[in-house]
């Protein structure tokens, strides 16, 4: 199984709509004079560069070696052993012995989603996408980032846990804090400065 990485599609949407504000906000100064350039600008950096965190960076990566859930400011790598339950109902979340892990880029529509969903949406699932009685969780339809999400998870990890190939002594789970976090305090800064001055 090649690496597989998943993004939100609504979440794309808005980071463009939102970069794209930014950049029209900038040339507009550019009209201004080249001072008023220098201390507004930041503000519309800063702009776009919280639509891009929020929105576009945040992807959950499946590979043969584990799940890697990247959300705005922490990296999350656990291998299949670790994994001991996938859940969908508020965004994509994989439950382990170390808590809960919970992707950004994998959020779960609405209630209502469950009433314009077609009846093959819910055929055809992993056996653990289903809470009794036939039933899925608005989040598990295939039509959403979280149903997609827990469906290439679901599938591998069932496949290796149906093989026993899942073994708790082998459970990894590392987090890792991301530079950017640094980087949008250092850029809240500037932006503030810039919005006073």
């Amino acid at each position: 199984m090649n690496a597989t990485t998943l993004h939100s599609r609504s979440g794309r949407i808005m980071a463009i709509a939102g970069i794209a504000f930014s950049i029209f906000g900038i040339f507009a100064l550019a009209t201004d004079s080249l001072s008023v350039l220098l201390v507004k600008v930041w503000i519309y950096i800063w702009f776009g560069y919280v639509s891009w965190l929020l929105f576009w960076n945040p992807s959950v990566t499946v590979s043969n070696d584990g799940v890697t859930v990247d959300n705005i400011f922490r990296q999350t790598r656990l291998n299949w052993s670790a994994i001991s339950r996938v859940d969908t109902k508020y965004s994509l979340s994989l439950e382990t012995d170390q808590g809960i892990i919970r992707a950004w880029a994998a959020p779960a529509p609405s209630r209502y989603a469950g009433f314009l969903a077609s009846r093959t949406e819910s055929k055809h699932l992993p056996e653990s996408s289903y809470i009794g009685q036939g039933l899925i969780r608005p989040g598990d339809l295939t039509s959403s980032d979280s149903g997609v999400a827990a469906l290439v998870i679901r599938r591998k990890w069932e496949a290796l846990r149906d093989a026993g190939l899942l073994n708790e002594k082998t459970q990894v789970v590392s987090r890792t804090i991301h530079i950017r976090y640094w980087f949008l305090i250092m850029l809240s800064v500037a932006a503030v400065i810039g919005f006073v001055g």
